[in-house]
């Protein structure tokens, strides 16, 4: 079975996110899959596989993604706000609530981060 180093991974996973970050998420799909059938434990490949499909509109699939990255990274206040938001997306107001609770207790020092986990979490508080 051929395995990479952690370097190799390393360089494949900012390769990931560089596609992302230019709106190409069908290569950023690709080298993710790659990573993840190498090695299902790797956090970051997961986070980065949802949010290409995040980027596909694919929010099952984005979601699913991002409850995998969450699993294996359960300190990134990142994943849990984005499977937060991908969960508010999806109208599941409870499960969402919890991941960005989650989020909230992760945040550390990211004001930017902070406030928009606040933001959605009130938007999980129907109106009425």
């Amino acid at each position: 079975m051929n395995r990479l180093n952690q370097k190799q991974r390393w360089t494949i996973a900012r390769l990931a996110y560089w596609y992302l970050d230019r709106g190409r998420p069908t290569e950023a799909e690709r080298l993710t899959r790659g990573l993840i059938a190498l090695d299902g434990s790797d956090g970051l490949a997961w986070q980065y596989y949802g949010e290409a499909r995040r980027q596909q509109d694919d929010l099952e699939g984005a979601v699913n993604a991002f409850r995998e990255a969450a699993k294996l990274r359960g300190d990134s206040a990142e994943v849990w706000t984005k499977l937060g938001a991908g969960l508010l997306q999806l109208h599941r107001r409870d499960p969402a609530r919890q991941a960005l609770q989650r989020a909230r207790g992760c945040v550390g020092e990211d004001d930017r981060l902070a406030r928009r986990i606040d933001a959605l979490l009130r938007a999980c508080t129907p109106a009425g």
